[in-house]
């Protein structure tokens, strides 16, 4: 009989401790954030925003993380709604209505438990970049649906052309369809090159957008959640982004350095 109390008892234990939060993210890649599409999470490699929340999985007693892929506009659709507890996004202040960000005591916005400091550059070939030193001309450019950096451009040579995801706005730019996209450039101070077509096309620095990457919940789960979301966003800050962000983009060098030789070889 001991063993059944015990039992019980564990049982009791572990569903005292049992929290669910459900994250959504994009389902197209935007590394390395984010790798592969669909609404699957991949196995290996998954992108270093879904490494750390996988960390924080592990680190905090009884949470399980439900990984829910979508596009970007129906994640913040389903925040708002309270259907998905968390999301990653820049701040921006009409967010704080239906998101809650880390804050300090006085109600400002707490940078010091951000994930990341990400600088977005204009993108495009060199033709591109030698019309926007000249400022002469118009240029088209490709938008991702929903990313607020595109509210920073407010430049009247710009026309703004939307597109479902990052990357059908790099395919627009390489196939020169139209002139431009922005992509990252920069992740904590240091200059990259985190954006599709990197070997042919440019960034014009410096960054016109520099914004913090949080954790954001849904107003619903932070309000019966906050001692959770407090410990998820203090153990977040402890993973080394900057470092997993650099293993990714070298892996990517590499990986295009070998589909070059590959077509090299076999002409």
């Amino acid at each position: 009989m001991r063993w059944i109390f015990y039992s019980y008892l564990l049982l009791n234990i572990q569903a005292l401790y049992a929290q669910t939060l459900t994250f959504c993210y994009e389902d197209k890649e935007l590394a390395p954030s984010y790798m592969g599409k669909g609404l699957e999470v991949p196995a290996t490699n998954p992108g270093a925003s879904i490494e750390a929340l996988k960390a924080v999985e592990k680190n905090i007693r009884g949470l399980t993380i439900v990984f829910v892929r979508q596009p970007w506009q129906r994640c913040l659709h389903d925040i708002k709604r309270n259907k998905v507890d968390a999301v990653i996004a820049s701040y921006v202040e009409s967010r704080r209505e239906f998101m809650t960000f880390p804050s300090r005591k006085e109600g400002q916005l707490d940078t010091t438990l951000a994930i990341n400091e990400l600088g977005r550059c204009l993108v495009g070939n060199e033709a591109f970049m030698s019309q926007l030193d000249s400022n002469e001309g118009t240029f088209n450019l490709a938008i991702p649906r929903g990313y607020s950096s595109a509210d920073r451009i407010s430049d009247a040579r710009f026309t703004k052309v939307d597109t479902l995801s990052q990357k059908d706005a790099f395919d627009l730019v390489s196939k020169e369809v139209v002139d431009g996209t922005f992509g990252l450039c920069m992740i904590n101070g240091k200059q990259v090159s985190a954006y599709p077509y990197a070997d042919t096309l440019h960034a014009k620095y410096p960054p016109f957008d520099v914004s913090y990457g949080f954790l954001a919940f849904s107003k619903n789960f932070y309000t019966y959640n906050k001692e959770l979301a407090d410990q998820v966003w203090a153990e977040l800050v402890k993973f080394p982004f900057a470092e997993v962000y650099m293993r990714y983009l070298k892996e990517d060098e590499q990986s295009q350095r070998s589909d070059a030789s590959n077509v090299t070889s076999s002409q």
